[in-house]
């Protein structure tokens, strides 16, 4: 059986009797995730942007819009849904491989979608697709072994997850839905210089590539063919962009284990290569009692590869002037964790970048590449890191952090999902109950017997 035959089937056989309980658990919480992270997007001015865009493309009012409740045409609702879940950089993300992915956030918006859509979608069949199709957006991240630093191409799979999600929920057969995937490899793009330059695409992306998915199973249901080999023909993806390749990443364990159960969680809304220096940071200031006023220099370590994303260059990282530059700034992170105990959204508004306070401890920090982090986790994205505070007194504290809370080691659980989505809530665009917050939670905790998602989309629209 072909690679790409055998990808079909395990989208198509894959079932809640087949997927293990811990995936499909994980599924709730990726959902529940990245409905928090747009409900705490929806104030921001990509949020907007992608609104603007929805309503400028208009068409059949089917989906909705999640926290204002517009609706549009399916693609476009989750075009828009997808952008504004990563519009914060907040939405869970895999990061146990060399470039990682944030699935979530482009497979469960058209998911979520297609449910709206068709009322006859169940719950089980929601997570069902859900669980298998980051699985499959993940293989597919893993098998690349080229560093997007080096190649400038960030996660072109990343329709495929879409594909496979809307494919499954659209019930399409295997010959449509191999046509899916050879449609959708028309629709592949992805690069680098978007976070090279903290561009508003790091999110729109997410956005593109939710209704490229979306869009390319609806082409294959109405009878639209592709290339059969969209991975390892002649020019399929892997010959044409990503020779370098790891087969057995791709297939292994494929139909039993599940890699969605892997995701990592974002308890802070910046980029997670920063979440071990924060981590970090807040571990050391509760342990030994300082302030921001206490402290004379920050050192930080970590390998070259996470160094050059949220430490250079140098003078855009110590200097953020943009919400997008700030969250994917290392010194930023941490000094304003080293100032105000905490990190949230609202520390990521453009009037609030300024601070005095946090620029002084900012100025005061150092990022450097710890040469044993870098000889033993090199290949890392998001990297260990070791945080060194010296303090006015003269005293000295280090820690060194691995596995940040949310890492699959240190786990996030439904309870932290909700947890996040009261604070996201604080930040929406329009103001939503705790009744309504709690509603949500628990018609996502039940999704397995849920006959039907219809109640959930009025619960997703603020301001009643």
């Amino acid at each position: 059986m072909d690679v790409t035959t055998q990808l079909v089937k395990h989208v198509l056989s894959s079932s809640l009797e087949t997927i293990p309980e811990k995936a499909m658990e994980r599924a709730k919480l990726s959902i529940l995730d990245t409905i928090a992270c747009a409900i705490g997007g929806s104030n921001d001015p990509i949020a907007r942007f992608s609104r603007n865009l929805g309503a400028l493309s208009g068409g059949k009012p089917e989906c909705t819009v999640w926290i204002s409740g517009e609706k549009l045409p399916a693609s476009l609702a989750a075009l828009v849904n997808a952008t504004t879940a990563r519009a914060l950089d907040f939405d869970d993300t895999y990061e146990i491989c060399i470039n990682g992915c944030h699935a979530s956030a482009y497979d469960v918006p058209p998911a979520l979608a297609l449910a709206e859509r068709d009322p006859s979608i169940t719950g089980s069949e929601l997570l069902s697709a859900v669980a298998t199709a980051i699985d499959l957006h993940i293989r597919l991240a893993r098998s690349i072994t080229t560093n997007a630093i080096d190649t400038g191409r960030d996660n072109m799979v990343a329709v495929w997850g879409a594909t496979a999600v809307s494919t499954k929920l659209l019930r399409l057969d295997e010959q449509k839905t191999r046509n899916a995937f050879g449609i959708a490899y028309a629709h592949a793009a992805g690069e680098f210089q978007m976070y090279e330059e903290g561009a508003h695409t790091v999110a729109l992306q997410q956005g593109l590539r939710a209704r490229s998915g979306l869009e390319a199973a609806l082409s294959a249901m109405v009878g639209f063919n592709g290339p059969r080999e969209p991975f390892f023909g002649k020019y399929g993806f892997y010959k044409a962009f990503e020779p370098d390749y790891d087969l057995e990443m791709l297939l292994d364990g494929l139909g039993s284990d599940y890699l969605n159960a892997s995701i990592s969680f974002k308890p802070w809304p910046s980029c997670r290569a920063t979440h071990h220096g924060i981590d970090g940071l807040l571990k050391l200031r509760e342990k030994h009692n300082f302030t921001g006023e206490d402290i004379v220099s920050i050192e930080l370590g970590l390998n070259q590869r996470a160094r050059s994303v949220v430490a250079q260059p140098h003078d855009q990282k110590w200097n953020p002037k943009d919400p997008v530059v700030a969250r994917f700034s290392l010194p930023y992170a941490v000094s304003v964790a080293a100032q105000r105990g905490s990190v949230g959204i609202d520390d990521f508004r453009k009037e609030t970048l300024m601070d005095l306070a946090v620029r002084k401890i900012m100025a005061a920090t150092k990022v450097e590449i710890d040469p044993e982090i870098d000889r033993t986790h090199g290949r890392d994205g998001n990297s260990p890191t070791t945080v060194t505070v010296n303090l006015k007194s003269g005293a000295q504290y280090s820690i060194r952090i691995d596995e940040p809370f949310g890492h699959p080691k240190n786990p996030a659980l439904l309870a932290d999902g909700m947890r996040k989505l009261e604070v996201c809530a604080e930040m929406s665009m329009l103001p939503f109950t705790q009744k309504q917050l709690g509603l949500i939670g628990e018609f996502v905790d039940e999704l397995d017997k849920r006959a039907s998602l219809a109640p959930l989309f009025e619960l997703l629209v603020g301001g009643k």
